[in-house]
Formats: structure tokens, C-alpha cells, sequence
């Protein structure tokens, strides 16, 4: 179970509390899934790397706030699990060799604490750079997650980068133009508005490397059909989608279909799974993408307008 990956502090008994648990209790199939409260701290079991205190930023500006980067994310945990268990010797060879990280740059967008890059730069990455929204709040508390949880000879392969997703002019986008191996994406995908601005930045960092890919997991929290929506987008970046499934917080696993259940999905049903979806650059030719690249611009700024009217 996922949420066994993590511990919250210890919160004195109060009537609040004593509610909290019991609808836990009641409805025991309507998994949380997300953990932390602003201001506070979370603690990562991690049986290759140990314990890890995560603290929890706590921002002030209500345009910071619904980034919603206070919190850890169960498609966060699943993430640094993967990425923990193909650098460790005894599992060696699971899942294909998949989700390592040995030798490679990595890039995570939307970081918040930081776990899935601070876990890449201690499974072996070559360099880590750690990215979200430059908001100084959330920056410093990355930064300070980095310096609890990483051997300080280890900290100097890892940067944090503040990232306005599809803002591509600044002088780190364009020193790293298709410079990553490894692209990291946890729980990005609930704000739909936002697909075509991460598909972009996605597509601007890849590396042009065979092997390079971009990771992408995401909870259905927020629904299905935003989900569907973001891997069309990417198609139209083009990043095609080598791999997808659904996966629960047992580790149980089944096909990815783009509706279920006739779009009747219950909230708790959809609570307990993941979308994994693994991306890589789609091959085509000098005309096919410049005839793709107008076509991407042309539906985000349509997309863009939309939004405005």
C-alpha cells in the first residue's frame, strides 16, 4: 500500500481528528490521496535510502497556494518507489531496468518537496535539477528538503530551478534545450489548462537521445477524461506514448482505457488508482515536424483564447 510508504507527525487527539478517522474508518475504500498539512513535515519510508523528513512549504499568496505544492501525492510516492527499486542490487533487472536513473540528467517538473528528484540523485543520476513554479516559498523549502536528505558530497549534482511551464526564453530553458535523458512528472495532469504549456516544456527538454523519456504519473482524483486529454496534447507536441497502464495503491495493475465504466467512475474507485505513462520523442520527418509544431501552436493559442472569453 502506498500510504504505508509515509508517516505524518503525530497530531494530539481532537474532535477534528476523532471525525477524520472515523470517516476513514466508515469509508475505508476512499483512499486519500494526498498527504501533509502546509506548514508541517512528512516522513518517507524508504527501505533502499531510509527515512527521509520532507517539509511541507506553506505559501501565503493564495495564487502560490493552488499549486497545491504543500503536499506529498500518492502518484509522488509511486514514483520515488520505482525509481528506488531499479537502483537496488537485490531487485536488479525488475520491471526491465525502466525507471533507472543511473548516469542520467534528470529533470523534474512540478517538484514541490522535491522526493522523486532527491530520490534520482541518490539512486546514481549524473545530475538532478529540481523545478517548479519560481515562487521563492517553494523554492527555499525544495532547497531545504535537499540539504536535509542528501549526503552533502551528493548535493552538489542537484539544482533548484524555478519553471514557468511552456516559458521557454529564460536563460536556463535555452542552455538546456533538449538536454535531459530522464523528464519526471508526478501529479502535474489535474490542471488541464495547463497541458499544453507542460507538453511544451516536456518536448523543449528531452534530449534527442534514444533512450530518453519522459515519465508521467498521475491520480484520477480530478477525473479520467483530464487525463485523456493531456496524452492527446502531448501526441501533439510530439511525444509519443510508448507505455501506459493504470496501477492502484496495492500494486495491482491493468490496461489504460481512455473511459471506464461509462464514465460513471466513483470517487473512492478512482482515488486508489494511477495513470504510468512513459513518453518518448515521436520519430518523423523535417517536414512532418514543422507541419506538427504549427499545428501544436496553433490549438494552444486557440486554447489559450478560450479561456480568456
Amino acid at each position: 500500500m502506498l500510504t504505508f510508504k509515509i508517516r505524518l507527525p503525530e497530531v494530539p487527539p481532537s474532535p477534528e481528528n476523532i471525525y477524520s478517522d472515523a470517516v476513514g474508518l466508515l469509508l475505508s475504500d476512499n483512499l486519500r490521496t494526498f498527504h501533509g498539512d502546509p506548514g508541517s513535515h512528512i516522513t518517507y519510508l524508504s527501505k533502499r535510502f531510509g527515512d527521509m523528513k520532507l517539509s511541507l512549504v506553506d505559501p501565503h499568496d493564495q495564487g502560490e497556494r493552488v499549486l497545491f505544492a504543500h503536499h506529498i501525492w500518492n502518484s509522488g510516492i509511486q514514483m520515488a518507489e520505482f525509481i528506488s527499486d531499479a537502483s537496488d542490487p537485490a531487485k536488479e533487472g525488475e520491471r526491465g531496468g525502466r525507471w533507472d536513473v543511473t548516469g542520467h540528467s534528470v529533470l523534474e517538473l512540478g517538484s514541490g518537496t522535491g522526493l522523486e528528484g532527491i530520490v534520482s540523485a541518490l539512486a546514481g543520476a549524473e545530475e538532478v535539477v529540481l523545478s517548479d513554479y519560481p515562487s521563492p516559498a517553494i523554492l527555499a523549502n525544495t532547497r531545504s528538503n535537499v540539504e536535509t536528505n542528501v549526503p552533502k558530497e551528493q548535493q552538489q549534482k542537484l539544482t533548484v530551478q524555478g519553471h514557468e511551464w511552456g516559458v521557454l526564453t529564460d536563460h536556463f530553458s535555452k542552455a538546456h534545450a533538449n538536454y535531459f535523458s530522464r523528464i519526471l512528472c508526478a501529479d502535474c495532469l489535474w490542471m488541464d489548462g495547463e497541458h499544453y504549456s507542460l507538453a511544451q516544456s516536456m518536448e523543449h527538454f528531452l534530449s534527442y537521445e534514444e533512450g530518453a523519456r519522459v515519465w508521467v504519473i498521475a491520480g484520477f482524483h480530478t477525473g479520467r477524461a483530464k487525463l485523456v486529454s493531456f496524452f492527446d496534447i502531448a501526441a501533439q507536441a510530439g511525444l509519443e506514448t510508448e507505455n501506459i497502464w493504470e496501477r492502484d495503491a496495492d500494486g495491482n495493475e491493468r490496461e489504460w482505457v481512455k473511459e471506464r465504466n461509462g464514465r460513471q467512475e466513483d470517487a473512492s474507485g478512482r482515488n486508489k488508482w494511477l495513470v504510468v505513462g512513459i513518453l518518448k520523442r515521436k520519430q518523423a520527418s523535417s517536414t512532418e515536424k514543422v507541419g506538427r509544431q504549427e499545428q501544436f501552436f496553433a490549438s494552444m493559442l486557440m486554447q489559450k483564447s478560450n479561456r480568456h472569453t
